[in-house]
């Protein structure tokens, strides 16, 4: 139905008021908000929330400080990848080596199937490489013995059989006629001496793979 202009005038001036009423309404209550707000206490409010900020700002700078004196790991986190390696991360790796197949591995567990060439065989050298990492593993401070008893029954023997493979000519007259690829001394009834874990080459095999590397990246100074 078409409206007449008269009717439309008296509709829009309806509506003008209504919303005129629903405005000061709104602007009353917005008062009365403020004016509670205005005398409304805070002192306690403000208080506490300075507490908490203390607390957060204690909590941040402990996190923060250095650990007091952490005990260093006895061998690196992760099995290291010879292929990447500068010189200073070859020495440390190969002393790494060196310190655990000479006091734990050969004396411990290793002596009837060790051959002083070991190192001469590069697959031998990457397998104890790791097998030495999950032994540092295995046995952490906090480390369950789940870890050490799958070091002696899975890992340790897995490395064992490629040793026996690797060395098997080594040191002894083959049934064939050639050489031997190595020769070794004879174990004494005495401690083990420094010819049983490795030849006369070993040093200077360590010394020219370290040589071979590149030299490590200057580490520069953050402003």
């Amino acid at each position: 139905m078409k409206l007449e202009p008269g009717d439309m005038l008296l509709a829009l001036a309806r509506d003008l008021s209504e919303a005129r009423t629903t405005l000061n309404a709104g602007m009353e209550d917005l008062a009365g908000r403020l004016e509670f707000l205005e005398g409304a206490e805070y002192g306690d409010a403000i208080a506490g929330l300075r507490k908490v900020l203390g607390d957060l700002a204690v909590a941040v700078q402990e996190l923060q400080a250095e650990p007091e004196e952490e005990e260093e790991s006895e061998g690196p986190g992760t099995a290291p990848n010879w292929v990447d390696l500068d010189k200073e991360q070859c020495q440390e790796l190969w002393d790494w080596l060196l310190t655990w197949c000479g006091k734990i591995l050969l004396p411990v567990y290793a002596e009837d199937v060790w051959r002083p060439c070991w190192f001469r065989h590069q697959q031998l050298k990457i397998q104890l490489t790791w097998l030495c990492a999950y032994w540092h593993w295995a046995y952490e401070k906090t480390a369950p013995p789940t870890r050490a008893a799958e070091w002696h029954t899975r890992w340790w023997p897995a490395v064992r059989k490629v040793m026996q493979e690797e060395l098997k000519e080594c040191g002894y007259v083959s049934e064939s006629l050639r050489d031997p690829v190595h020769s070794i001394p004879q174990h004494g009834d005495d401690a083990l001496a420094y010819e049983d874990f490795a030849d006369p080459g070993l040093m200077d095999l360590v010394a020219k793979d370290v040589a071979r590397r590149p030299d490590p990246e200057k580490k520069t100074s953050k402003p």
